[in-house]
């Protein structure tokens, strides 16, 4: 446990001492910023679950834990550091789930007040409104940490991982997921919108996987930390000149 906690704690302040967490704050800020505009207009929205889905689970959600996901581990591949981490005696899932630990929490930190603050905003203090808001921020909570799995796991098999992972992102997820029959298992925000419509009913279109959603992220994570585990224990570690 103390390994765990310390290469968590090594991770958090790396991440956190890099420019690019004030650009993902400004990017998670940017649906309070759209809830903003809505009660400027003195308006409101009267169904606010496909607009935190077409815009906060599709892009802004997956950016955020892409940047996240892939600096996690892959900029320490990148620049050599992480031979300090594989050189000693730590077994590699420990090393990969501390890792998206931190990308996850990070991740959701950002995401999941943003979700309820935009939803508000957005579609005010109405019952119907509020159950899709925190339905949102729940399924989001859990698309941060499996988002971010992904995308680290994606840093270690390849030094592109970031070019690759928004390609997923936004080409994917964004635009084909979901539009051929049995895709739907393969897609994040499938199952993000999934939770989201077994909390709260309506939340978004009929989802094909609906519950399932709970069960298919959880499957997909601990497949992305046995994979991630298994690519680190090969990583092959070159010496500098």
């Amino acid at each position: 446990m103390t390994t765990f906690a310390t290469i968590a704690g090594v991770t958090i302040r790396a991440l956190l001492g890099r420019r690019r967490t004030l650009l993902m704050v400004l990017l998670a800020g940017t649906p309070v910023l759209l809830g903003l505009l809505v009660r400027a207009n003195d308006s409101e929205l009267d169904n606010i679950g496909p607009t935190i889905d077409g815009f906060v689970v599709r892009i802004v959600l997956p950016v955020v834990a892409l940047v996240f996901g892939t600096a996690a581990l892959g900029s320490e591949l990148d620049d050599g550091t992480a031979i300090h981490i594989l050189t000693k005696p730590i077994s590699r899932w420990t090393v990969v789930a501390a890792k998206i630990l931190v990308a996850g929490m990070l991740t959701a930190a950002l995401i999941v007040p943003s979700t309820v603050v935009a939803g508000v905003l957005l579609g005010g203090f109405g019952s119907e409104n509020v159950a899709v808001t925190f339905a949102f921020a729940l399924a989001n909570l859990v698309g941060s940490f499996l988002y971010a799995a992904i995308f680290l796991v994606l840093s270690v098999v390849t030094s592109r991982g970031l070019i690759i992972g928004l390609a997923y992102s936004l080409i994917w997820e964004g635009l084909l997921s979901g539009l051929l029959p049995g895709t739907q298992i393969f897609s994040v925000r499938e199952y993000i919108g999934g939770i989201a419509q077994t909390l709260a009913p309506g939340a978004v279109a009929d989802s094909i996987i609906g519950a399932g959603g709970f069960l298919y992220a959880a499957i997909a994570l601990v497949i992305a930390i046995a994979l991630g585990s298994v690519r680190l224990a090969t990583y092959e570690i070159r010496g500098t000149d």
